[in-house]
């Protein structure tokens, strides 16, 4: 047997030993970093799936129920402060014109009081002008 071949050979299996120990430690280093989820934690049956869109169904039913109801009692409401809205303004008109015709009949009355005075005072200066004329 030649030495030199089998140093030539033994170089040769270590460094495809080594080779091949690399390529394995990358493929361990890979399936390690993979994700290998569990199929019974990631994966539903089609019996959880109608489920779940029945589950789904219903609540998204409810919704529009409900966003029906907000929308009937938000115009019922604004309805309400429409009304009052307008009861408020007539009863303010109603107030505006009765103090209108209140001011207007005090105006009135306060130019009678004063066309009064004036005639009074008419009277009493002529009525003091003959005390003075028979002294």
């Amino acid at each position: 047997m030649d030495f030199e071949n089998a140093r030539l050979l033994g170089m040769a299996m270590m460094g495809l030993t080594s080779a091949l120990g690399a390529y394995y430690l990358v493929l361990r280093i890979r399936e390690f970093h993979s994700e290998n989820p569990d199929p019974k934690l990631t994966y539903a049956t089609l019996s959880q799936m109608d489920k779940l869109r029945a589950e789904f169904l219903r609540l998204l039913g409810d919704a529009v129920q409900d966003l029906r109801s907000l929308r009937s009692e938000i115009r019922e409401e604004t309805r309400c402060i429409q009304k009052q809205y307008a009861r408020g303004m007539s009863e303010t008109r109603d107030l505006i014109s009765r103090n209108a015709q209140s001011i207007s009949a005090l105006v009135a009355q306060s130019q009678i009081a004063n066309q009064r005075i004036a005639e009074l005072s008419l009277k009493s200066d002529r009525l003091a002008i003959k005390i003075r004329e028979e002294e």
